[in-house]
C-alpha cells in the first residue's frame, strides 16, 4: 500500500518518511518534551530549585536552591526576612514561566524569565 504526501500527492519512498522528499513538507510532527507549568510551579513551592530543575534547566535549580539556602541563612541578619519569602516566590514564577516557554519553544535560558 502506497502512502502520499498530503501537500503534494507525490508518492512516498517510506511510509515512515518524515519529509517529503519532493516537497519537503514535513510529515510527521516533532515530539516536544512538555512540562507542566503547574507542576514545575508546585514543586518550587515545596523545594525552591526544583521546578527548573523539572523542567530540564539542572544548572539552574541547583542555583536557586543555593541562593534559597543563603536566604534563609540571612534571616539571622533580619535582611533574610524580605530576601526569603521574595526569592520563593521569585523561584515558583521563574518555572511555571520557563515550563510554559519551554513547551511554546521560545528560550527559557534566562536566570529570571518574567
Amino acid at each position: 500500500m502506497a502512502n502520499y504526501c498530503q501537500e503534494c500527492g507525490k508518492e512516498l519512498i517510506s511510509p515512515n518518511a518524515e519529509i517529503c522528499p519532493n516537497c519537503g513538507v514535513r510529515l510527521k510532527e516533532i515530539v516536544i518534551n512538555r512540562r507542566s507549568p503547574v507542576i514545575a510551579l508546585i514543586l518550587s513551592f515545596f523545594i525552591c530549585g526544583l521546578g527548573q530543575i523539572y523542567n530540564g534547566q539542572f544548572g539552574k535549580g541547583i542555583a536557586y536552591f543555593v541562593i534559597y539556602l543563603v536566604c534563609i541563612a540571612s534571616v539571622a541578619l533580619l535582611i533574610g526576612l524580605l530576601l526569603w519569602p521574595v526569592w520563593w516566590l521569585i523561584g515558583m514564577v521563574d518555572a511555571y514561566v520557563s515550563a510554559n516557554k519551554i513547551n511554546a519553544g521560545e528560550d527559557a535560558s534566562r536566570f529570571i524569565n518574567f
